[in-house]
């Protein structure tokens, strides 16, 4: 079968014929219908993130049930499914009390073993869940994103009296406006650079009550100006760089909330202190739950977060070379691969 394959640390990757996956009793075989390039593959294509080599990368998917281990109950050939990203052992303490992204042995599919940027995969079957008849195979694929975003937005107790403040309009940080949005806040605003203008103005599409370029505007002054000297109640930081936390805590009020979707790479500065002073709570978040999935895909099949918006390019698998050019170049917001 076709896929794409990290062979090694450093630039470049191939696109050759490997195996076909090995079925255990506990797994499916899935026929890959729509896989998204993530902006964490992104380090892994370029070889900046080292990973166990070979590794087939690929883990926002969707696609047919094909094969079934003789343990699985709950699956059948023919199921339309988008299975999680995070596969837990079950059985210690974290994993006992639903939070199996802290689990010390967990494995993520696409980033510590083979993932769906190929033709099949195979995954465990409890990451699986079923996709209603009309939900589209792009729309399988982007669930994980949105329940990277929904995690901290579900986590960080905003209502309806609170103005919020989304920092960075990529895929996750318009998710999270969206996701905020249902949650009836009373004002949302969302950040970006000028590299994500277009990106500000689907924010706005999508539920933004206003936009901030920080390019061209001073963020704080401006959130001051919009809430009259009130402030945010909330900052979700979706991006992970160097001088967001920064911006973001003097945008919150005595007493806001600073969550932390975005990863980062290096040490930023944060001043605690003035964390201290004003009773700034700061929390971090890491994928989500099978349950946090489950819900998601519901948001996306009831129509209450939109996915199609997103989707600006189409490749086939072969194509991958073009695709991650296109990725690299940054005129594109989701990128989906069609094995």
């Amino acid at each position: 079968m076709l896929a794409v394959v990290k062979e090694h640390l450093g630039p470049g990757f191939a696109v050759k014929e490997v195996p076909y996956p090995v079925l255990r009793d506990t797994d499916v075989i899935i026929k890959v219908r729509s896989v998204g390039i993530c902006g964490s593959d992104g380090p892994i294509l370029a070889g900046t993130r080292p990973v166990p080599y070979p590794l087939t990368p690929g883990h926002e998917f969707s696609g047919d049930v094909v094969e079934v281990g003789k343990a699985v109950k709950n699956l059948k050939v023919g199921d339309r499914v988008t299975p999680c990203i995070v596969i837990g052992c079950g059985d210690c303490d974290m994993c006992i009390e639903g939070k199996e992204v802290l689990c010390d042995e967990l494995v993520e599919t696409g980033i510590h073993v083979d993932g769906a940027m190929a033709e099949y995969v195979r995954v465990p079957a409890k990451v699986c869940r079923k996709m209603r008849d009309t939900t589209t195979y792009d729309q399988g694929a982007s669930v994980d994103p949105i329940a990277s975003a929904y995690r901290t937005v579900k986590a960080s107790g905003i209502t309806s009296k609170d103005v919020c403040c989304v920092y960075g309009a990529g895929p996750i940080g318009l998710y999270a406006v969206q996701l905020i949005k249902l949650r009836g806040v009373k004002t949302v605003i969302c950040l970006d650079t000028d590299a994500g203008a277009q990106r500000l103005e689907l924010a706005k599409e999508l539920g933004a009550d206003y936009t901030i370029n920080v390019s061209h505007e001073d963020p704080v002054e401006r959130v001051r100006e919009i809430t009259d000297g009130a402030m945010a109640d909330y900052v979700q930081d979706c991006v992970g760089a160097e001088g967001v936390p920064i911006a973001a805590l003097k945008m919150l009020k005595k007493a806001g909330t600073y969550g932390i979707t975005g990863l980062y790479h290096t040490l930023p500065q944060v001043d605690l202190g003035d964390v201290v002073r004003r009773e700034i709570k700061i929390f971090g978040t890491i994928c989500y739950t099978r349950q946090e999935f489950e819900e998601c895909l519901h948001f996306v099949e009831d129509g209450r977060v939109k996915v199609e918006p997103f989707i600006t390019h189409h490749f086939p698998l072969k194509d991958m070379e073009k695709a991650y050019e296109v990725y690299q170049s940054k005129q594109c917001i989701k990128i989906i691969l069609n094995p």
